[in-house]
């Protein structure tokens, strides 16, 4: 099925990007039921992304890449999360990574990766880990009479299993410091003791590849060796665009979700509950078809109003004037639409039922994965959490970042996340 193009804002459309992905937006959406249902790993959508560019979008265009702005990307997002939502989330990791490039105050290591993306590299994601927290890693890099050498374990790597490099988070002996330092590695996926599993076992968004990457002594070039310092948190973007990707997701999802019902709708010959009226004509189905369009709608214009936001101050951190309190107005903008779009996005996947009765139910459809998808999505940083962030911004003016940063560091008897 060809998916509709019809709900994000003319103004985050770039006509010429939307003309470039489409077809590759339609070839990825015919096959994405049938890999659901085979648990077929989409390495053959990913070839077809990278050919087609898709990792160079935000790259300047001096670089070889498009140069589109975040509201683009979060655009072209949502039609890519319409056709298949395990993609966007496959490349979030490389999507952060750009913007961490595009930041870097380091002139040579932005020209090297800046080359390296517009050529087709994809970047994985490996930060989490099952212990500890994202201050106390036990996944180590040292500088050993060998060389610098990265050692230890990974959970929830998105994106690795498809990807040509893996940016790992890693704890770094720092002599003028009396603990270990944080530290952001980058190490080819195919190097020698790099090993990724695809071992993810949640019941959505089966197909991201987010499984487990194991490093066993393996090489680290030392220009890839980056400690993060304690502001770094705060006088970044990144945040701010990773949490857009699932939005742009959760968006795409619901896109999905209202296409899929409407054909549902438009193709049915039989009306159980009111035989007398054809059901392309049934005032319930329309009723729940015209809601869910509403919402798709709203969706889609909250998701995009923050990405403009995060765009601005995208523009001014560029140009070297953004301030702490830009970033953390952008974030503040993503955090708060992101309980609103997770309620009305699983709204949506679910209230589709009420229009098919048991035949909507049926495997060879697989409607249940919209929910699954988008409910397996929404348990990435949870938004709860994020609520209590943007509170404490607007009564306190704290940055989120500051909040949630303290939150992955602490030991449980040093915040109190309660009432």
């Amino acid at each position: 099925m060809t998916h509709e193009r019809n709900f994000t804002s003319p103004a985050a459309r770039n006509e010429a990007l939307f003309e470039h992905f489409s077809p590759v937006f339609d070839a990825i959406g015919a096959g994405a039921i049938e890999r659901e249902i085979e648990r077929t790993l989409p390495v053959a959508e990913i070839e077809l992304l990278r050919n087609a560019g898709f990792g160079r979008l935000r790259v300047p265009r001096e670089f070889g890449g498009f140069g589109a702005t975040v509201d683009e990307l979060v655009a072209l997002l949502i039609e890519l999360a319409a056709a298949d939502s395990n993609l966007p989330q496959a490349l979030r990791g490389h999507i952060g990574f750009t913007e961490y490039v595009l930041a870097h105050p380091d002139e040579k290591y932005r020209a090297f990766w800046f080359d390296q993306l517009a050529n087709g590299a994809l970047v994985g994601n490996a930060e989490s880990e099952r212990t500890g927290t994202f201050r106390n890693l036990s996944t180590t890099v040292q500088n050993t009479s060998k060389g610098w050498r990265l050692n230890g374990t990974k959970y929830y790597t998105t994106g690795s299993l498809y990807a040509d490099w893996i940016l790992v988070s890693a704890a770094l002996d720092d002599p003028e410091q009396a603990e270990p330092v944080r530290a952001v590695v980058q190490v080819s996926a195919r190097a020698p003791g790099v090993t990724v599993f695809d071992d993810w076992d949640g019941f959505g968004q089966r197909l991201t590849g987010s499984g487990t990457t194991q490093f066993d002594d393996v090489a680290v070039d030392p220009r890839f060796v980056h400690p993060q310092h304690a502001d770094d948190s705060v006088r970044t973007i990144l945040h701010a665009v990773y949490q857009l990707v699932h939005l742009a997701t959760l968006a795409g999802i619901a896109q999905a979700a209202l296409a899929e019902i409407t054909e549902f709708v438009a193709s049915r010959t039989r009306n159980l509950f009111n035989p007398a009226v054809a059901p392309s004509q049934d005032p319930v189905a329309l009723q729940i078809v015209g809601e869910s369009f509403g919402t798709v709608q709203t969706v889609a214009a909250s998701v995009l109003a923050a990405a403009a936001t995060v765009q601005a101050v995208s523009d001014r951190q560029l140009t070297g004037i953004a301030t702490d309190a830009d970033f953390a107005r952008a974030e503040a903008h993503v955090f708060g639409v992101q309980a609103t779009v997770i309620d009305l996005v699983l709204r949506v996947a679910s209230r589709i039922f009420e229009v098919g009765g048991a035949s909507a139910t049926a495997e060879s459809r697989r409607l249940d994965r919209h929910w699954r998808n988008a409910r397996t999505v929404a348990s990435h940083n949870p938004a709860i959490y994020r609520q209590q962030a943007v509170g404490d911004f607007v009564v306190n003016g704290v940055a989120p970042s500051t909040r949630t940063g303290a939150l992955l560091s602490a030991t449980p008897a040093t915040v109190a996340v309660g009432g």
